[in-house]
């Protein structure tokens, strides 16, 4: 039996370690388009360069989702299929994957397919797709793997982020003008994370770094962090990253790391500098 663990690209992670064996791992690709340029955030894109034109583009710049046949063709390939998606408030993602299923199910009745909204973006859906590769290969029933992961994603997973830019947030409407002319006339950087109607929201702002990366902290205990899983994604910003690290080292020893580079999407978002966290909670 086949089973494969899909993800859109607002997942920065390019592959499972130790990838269990009858598991297939695979991303559907965003694009982005700035001017008439289109960027298909998969692995082949290079994304210093992505992020250079879009800050050189003066007008507003939009993503595309995969399309329901491009889930479809996923879909199709698998005898079980685990999906999880991008916020379903950012992108139509979501609803393109279900839509597909529904495509696919009518075709191949016997195929099951799971489809998870994240209700969230980067480091949260790496936890998320390393929760559902375990369960998997634990030789768990497909239904038991569904109800686990959705406990898991919905109770047992947070995403905080920083932005030091939000030039382009600001451009295409995610967040409020005046927010960010107060934030780049006062060179503040932002704590954000997602409110629970899906927008991106302010959190706390700072001038200084270390100062900033305390207050990520707060908000990550406030949430119920006691140690544990830590996985965080830079945008060209690994000094920050570390700075992250030791914050949460300094008061924790039960802390497993890992770090790794934002890919287009996550990019688009988080923006120069910009760090994404993700961590588990009990």
């Amino acid at each position: 039996m086949k089973k494969k663990i899909l993800v859109d690209s607002s997942c920065c992670m390019m592959s499972i370690e130790n990838l269990a064996e009858g598991i297939e791992f695979a991303k559907a690709p965003l694009k982005i388009m700035v001017g008439d340029q289109e960027f298909i955030d998969d692995e082949n894109l290079d994304v210093a360069k992505f992020i250079d034109e879009m800050y050189a583009y003066p007008g507003k710049t939009s993503s595309a989702c995969p399309s329901p046949e491009e889930y479809a063709a996923h879909f199709r390939e698998a005898d079980e299929c685990y999906v999880v998606t991008i916020i379903s408030t950012l992108s139509g993602s979501y609803n393109a994957a279900l839509v597909a299923k529904q495509m696919v199910q009518e075709e191949f009745p016997d195929k099951k397919i799971y489809v998870l909204d994240s209700w969230s973006a980067g480091m949260q859906l790496t936890l998320m797709v390393q929760k559902i590769h375990e369960l998997i290969a634990s030789g768990l029933p497909f239904e038991e793997v569904c109800r686990q992961s959705d406990d898991y994603a919905k109770n047992h997973t947070k995403l905080v982020a920083v932005l030091y830019s939000i030039e382009n947030l600001v451009k295409n409407g995610r967040v409020p003008k005046i927010v960010g002319m107060a934030a780049s006339l006062l060179n503040l950087h932002l704590i954000v994370n997602v409110s629970e109607d899906g927008q991106i929201v302010p959190i706390a702002k700072s001038r200084n770094k270390k100062k900033g990366a305390g207050i990520v902290l707060q908000e990550m205990e406030s949430k119920g962090y006691k140690g544990g899983k830590v996985i965080i994604s830079h945008c060209q910003n690994p000094a920050g990253v570390e700075l992250i690290k030791d914050t949460i080292s300094a008061k924790y020893d039960n802390v497993v790391f890992k770090s790794m580079e934002t890919r287009g999407l996550c990019s688009y978002y988080a923006e120069r500098g910009g760090l994404m966290i993700g961590y588990e909670i009990n």
